[in-house]
């Protein structure tokens, strides 16, 4: 019979590794710039959502898909969306959605920012460096 581990020995075996600021990058997603864009994208459309007290029915009425598209949107099935289509989401839903293109700083790569007006909470994606 096997000896039951301690809560110690268990952490003592635990590796940590310092992630990239990329849940889509540290899985080794090839896009994970875009992927971490359309999850911010989604976010905002769920916050404006609950903001509006909308449900789902309606909402997925607004944006022209089923109610069960919009539930696996919101879980974060996003992958057959294009960043375009979620913005179309957003400004059906009454949302203003600003593209600001500005000079990056010498010391890092080009990023695509999403961010709430209302709040300080910003959302930084580094764009790749080769063209799309």
């Amino acid at each position: 019979m096997k000896k039951a581990r301690t809560h110690e020995e268990e952490l003592a075996d635990t590796r940590v590794e310092i992630g990239s600021g990329s849940v889509y990058a540290d899985l080794g997603y090839k896009n994970h710039e875009e992927m971490e864009t359309k999850s911010n994208l989604v976010m905002e459309i769920a916050k404006a959502i609950k903001k509006k007290k909308l449900t789902q029915t309606l909402a997925a009425a607004m944006f022209g898909i089923s109610q069960p598209k919009l539930s696996e949107l919101l879980s974060g099935h996003f992958r057959g969306y294009s960043v375009e289509r979620l913005i179309y989401f957003l400004n059906e839903i009454g949302q203003d959605v600003d593209i600001v293109v500005k000079s990056k700083p010498r010391n890092r790569k080009a990023r695509v920012t999403v961010y709430h007006s209302s709040s300080e909470s910003r959302s930084t994606v580094p764009m790749a460096a080769k063209s799309r």
